[in-house]
């Protein structure tokens, strides 16, 4: 490679990568929870110049044949990554400057917009009306939490019968010890807990059991020392109205590129 030229590795700069978290926690907590907890099944591919990262690709296969896509970085200083991109189907998550690249190479596609939102410790919101009735599941819930998930056609609800409960934290809303709303951190790190798999049963929404669910969460990672972020749709007023009340605060757009996978953000 010559100086200046950039170039493509298929592995990561561990101490670049905490680096660039301590700025951008959000963007870069899936990398370093899956480098620890899955290296067995993610992949990287980093654009580089000389011992320099520039940044990269992290690719996770789902299961049927897709790919989840992560693309941080400058598109055009990071676009020789592009031969790392993976065939349909596959969902890529990346900058709004990538995108047209991404619908161009890859497209048909369906695009949504997606917010990463951070929330502050130590100011944890009031106090709510079914607060009490939320609690962390443990091992001996595994059979309440796939009944409950197997009835949800929504993919978030039914996607908690492959959730091991002993690896996993959840916690859940329950009602006449029915499970009627879920909520789990989807990576536990010192400095931020990402939450993921905020579900309320279809006839229990809007009744104040999605915040109850979200605030647990919030509050065990207070207690862990660690902020809470996550991801949340552009176009979804009701979601965002509920994290804005619970003190998350916008940082950065991102695009949600669905070639051929079919599956919402």
């Amino acid at each position: 490679m010559a100086p200046g030229e950039v170039g493509t590795r298929p592995t990561i700069d561990r101490a670049w990568l905490e680096s660039e978290a301590r700025d951008d926690p959000i963007l870069h907590a899936y990398a370093l929870w899956d480098l620890d907890h899955h290296p067995g099944r993610v992949r990287f591919a980093s654009a580089v110049t000389g011992a320099t990262t520039l940044g990269y690709l992290l690719l996770w296969p789902l299961g049927d044949g897709a790919t989840v896509v992560h693309w941080l970085g400058d598109a055009a200083l990071t676009a020789p990554l592009l031969q790392h991109l993976p065939p349909r189907p596959l969902i890529v998550v990346c900058s709004e400057a990538a995108g047209p690249t991404i619908e161009r190479l890859r497209g048909p596609a369906v695009v949504h917009a997606v917010i990463t939102q951070i929330a502050a410790r130590g100011t944890p919101p009031p106090d709510g009306a079914h607060d009490g009735m939320v609690r962390p599941l443990t091992g001996e819930d595994r059979a309440l939490l796939r009944t409950f998930a197997e009835r949800q056609a929504d993919r978030i609800g039914a996607g908690y019968t492959s959730i091991d409960l002993s690896i996993d934290p959840v916690w859940a809303g329950l009602e006449d010890g029915r499970i009627v709303a879920l909520a789990r951190p989807a990576v536990r790190l010192p400095h931020l807990w990402l939450i993921g798999g905020v579900y309320v049963a279809p006839a229990h929404r809007n009744q104040g059991w999605g915040r109850a669910v979200v605030r647990a969460v919030m509050a065990e990672a207070d207690r862990a020392g660690a902020p809470c972020g996550l991801f949340v749709r552009e176009d979804s007023a009701a979601a965002l109205s509920l994290y804005q009340r619970l003190g998350f605060r916008p940082v950065a757009r991102r695009l949600w590129i669905d070639a051929g996978a079919h599956r919402d953000p």
